[in-house]
């Protein structure tokens, strides 16, 4: 029935902080945002950012002290979600999906474009720096939602204050509240507005 009244538009960037997308997956293709002033693999910052050739995300990811395998070790502009199915790719696909195509799920909102930002290991674990880098990398590129499906019970206050920077410029803040099944507060979907 909401698909009645919207599918949503290709201008709402939706950023995804997580263990990055799957950019090759076919349901997902068409609907991941490309950083259009940006020449892809020339090795040229050339919007000016301070990525070079981050023409389809970035990947935050520098976690040395966390035993894991893969490229997770130095951001670059590789923002692939190494598991190919790995949980960055399902939760982009729980947003945006294409419908009627035989292919896997339909997203709640199959017109929306997703920023892959990759802020986390292929197993899931996440920096709280990487994290805030993405999200200020998502305000300062046009997403003005933002997804978040991971957390913890413990939360610095450099990235409550992130997370209150982007609140304050009007983003709109999707966390998760965890999956352990207790009363206990989970970060930082625990967080209150102010």
């Amino acid at each position: 029935e909401a698909w009645d009244i919207s599918t949503g538009g290709s201008e709402v960037i939706v950023a995804v902080i997580d263990t990055g997308v799957d950019y090759n997956h076919p349901d997902l293709v068409d609907n991941l945002w490309t950083n259009e002033n940006e020449i892809p693999n020339n090795e040229i910052d050339d919007d000016n950012n301070g990525f070079i050739d981050d023409s389809m995300g970035w990947d935050f990811t520098d976690a040395p002290r966390f035993a894991d395998a893969g490229d997770y070790l130095d951001p670059d502009n590789d923002p692939m979600d190494e598991f190919g199915t790995g949980h960055g790719t399902q939760i982009a696909g729980i947003i945006a999906a294409q419908p009627n195509n035989n292919i896997g799920i339909s997203g709640i909102g199959p017109n929306l474009t997703v920023m892959n930002l990759r802020a986390g290991t292929a197993s899931g674990y996440l920096e709280e720096d990487d994290v805030a880098n993405a999200l200020i990398y998502a305000l300062d590129n046009g997403a003005r939602i933002v997804n978040m499906s991971f957390g913890d019970v413990a939360l610095s206050s450099f990235l409550k204050d992130v997370i209150y920077y982007a609140y304050q410029q009007g983003m709109i803040i999707i966390a998760s509240a965890g999956n352990s099944g207790t009363d206990e507060i989970h970060y930082p979907s625990g967080l209150t507005e102010t």
